[in-house]
């Protein structure tokens, strides 16, 4: 009996290219050191975002990743038995943070319940993945060694050393939170005792947390105090062993990039993927002085300034995009993912332990003009995201958290970047917004100046794009020509005539 197969292949197509079909077959390839670096990169990222309105979600997630640093801590190879000195600031701390974890619970007074913070719970699921690559392999580390033993040292250091950043993003947190307060108070006419100790902020309900976080905060100290910089000098570096690495996390990260802003319109995500882009120009300009150091790329006077544009666009858009983006908003897990295996694929190139390599260093790595060709490949397509990312600050249903769009649009006004209101001095935001803690539709201040910052990024990225790729044609030319010398002088009858490419920036929106 014959069948018609047509539609069930037609079914199996179109899930095979539905987005939301498509299994994730990547995983996390890093090692426990390149994933406790990136929670110190987090942390210090966290450090600089942190406001008033996240203190709350801050305040939450910190019980459960100081349980997950200890968990990890506890799994590392080499403990002595008994009671050992090394281990008694994540005892305490541990303790500290379960006592304040036994505070929130069921409490109804501020913080309350509520969601927690996803930058600190993204740290906690790396913790918790280091750990669980430690008991898989830990038993093959010869910590009896002088080598291993100095790095199990920095990974102690590189786990207190993300607790105290932490902990110290949390206490200013909810430093700015009593500072708000204190200004919301005044504006409605209220009168506001300050506080006398720590900062005169730290009013309640806030005062309370700010003297317990800052315990914490001692502590995690105590550990760092002259140990800091001469652990980490310990720290084994992972060798450059897949050249390709590179790569495949750039290719992955365009992927997940496309595939993010695809979906929907989250400024989280948005952030994530600009600020990830505004990384890739700074490796690459790294990148490319080694390069022409080790003789792989010729070098250029218009191809770094050009990529420096570019990264500079990409991070003024990062922090615009960062005012939209809500307390606690999520981003995906497959993009998170992604620009963590991209931050630690430059990494491995392009730094020595803690510190920036030389250019000489770097040129000696192997598969140094494998990266080079794909962090030009990757500035080359940062043109086609940038237009991207601009047709996101055209959407007229664009919100974010009122108080910080309030700021915003006074800052933007008062430094020129957005055209003054004719009537004079206006107030963007309603203070009932604010004080209620609402997301608000932009204000046109903020509405303008994204889009002139979009278009900016457009531009460079565009002209960054334009000499990358021109140096890839000519890197592909020259390779060309090498293997030109092998074969028997003059031209071959077939060989195709090609004319002059003429690379420009493309027509603007």
């Amino acid at each position: 009996m014959a069948t018609d197969l047509r539609p069930a292949y037609a079914d199996i197509d179109q899930e095979l290219f539905d987005v939301d079909q498509i299994p994730m077959t990547s995983r996390d390839v890093r090692s426990v050191g390149e994933m406790l670096f990136d929670v110190d990169y987090l942390a210090r990222q966290l450090l600089m975002d942190v406001g008033g309105d996240d203190a709350g979600t801050l305040l939450r997630s910190w019980p459960t990743m100081v349980a997950a640093a200890e968990d990890l801590w506890a799994s590392l190879p080499g403990r002595r038995p008994g009671v050992d000195e090394r281990d008694r600031p994540i005892t305490s701390l541990s303790a500290q943070a379960a006592t304040i974890e036994s505070s929130l619970s069921g409490r109804k007074a501020w913080p309350g319940q509520g969601p927690t913070n996803p930058r600190v719970d993204q740290m906690t699921q790396t913790l918790l993945s280091a750990a669980a690559l430690v008991r898989r392999y830990g038993a093959e580390i010869p910590h009896e060694q002088t080598e291993a033993h100095r790095d199990l040292e920095a990974a102690r250091t590189r786990i207190m050393h993300g607790l105290y950043l932490t902990a110290h993003a949390v206490s200013v947190a909810l430093h700015d939170n009593g500072r708000d307060r204190v200004t919301d108070a005044r504006q409605s006419g209220r009168r506001v005792q300050l506080a006398q100790h720590h900062s005169p902020y730290a009013v309640a309900p806030t005062g309370v947390w700010v003297d317990r976080m800052t315990a914490c905060e001692n502590t995690a100290r105590s550990y760092l105090n002259d140990r800091f910089a001469q652990a980490l000098a310990g720290e084994a570096i992972r060798p450059v062993d897949d050249p390709g690495r590179l790569a495949q996390a750039l290719a992955n990260w365009d992927i997940q990039s496309h595939r993010a802003l695809a979906r929907d319109l989250a400024p989280a995500n948005i952030l994530l993927i600009t600020r990830t882009q505004g990384l890739i120009a700074g490796a690459s300009m790294v990148l490319v002085d080694a390069a022409a150091t080790a003789g792989v790329l010729d070098p250029s006077d218009r191809l770094v300034p050009a990529i420096a544009d570019a990264g500079r666009s990409w991070s003024n858009l990062a922090g615009r995009w960062g005012d939209l983006a809500p307390p606690g908003a999520r981003i995906q897990e497959p993009l998170a993912r992604a620009a963590a295996e991209v931050r630690a694929s430059y990494r491995q190139i392009t730094h020595d332990t803690t510190t920036l390599a030389g250019p000489e260093g770097i040129a000696g790595r192997p598969g140094l003009s494998q990266a080079v060709t794909a962090t030009l490949r990757a500035v080359g397509a940062g043109s086609e995201l940038a237009v991207v990312v601009a047709e996101k600050a055209d959407n007229p249903s664009l919100t974010g958290p009122a108080r910080a769009l309030s700021r915003r649009a006074h800052n933007d006004v008062e430094s020129g970047l957005a055209t003054p209101p004719a009537e004079g001095d206006v107030v963007w935001v309603s203070p009932a917004d604010i004080l209620a803690k609402r997301l608000v539709p932009l204000p046109p201040p903020v509405a303008e100046t994204l889009r002139a910052a979009s278009d900016a990024t457009m531009d460079a990225a565009s002209t960054a794009s334009s000499m990358a790729s021109l140096h890839l044609v000519e890197r592909a030319h020259g390779s060309t020509a090498s293997d030109a010398k092998q074969q028997p002088a003059g031209p071959r009858p077939d060989a195709p005539q090609f004319e002059p490419v003429r690379l420009s920036g493309g027509p603007r929106r």
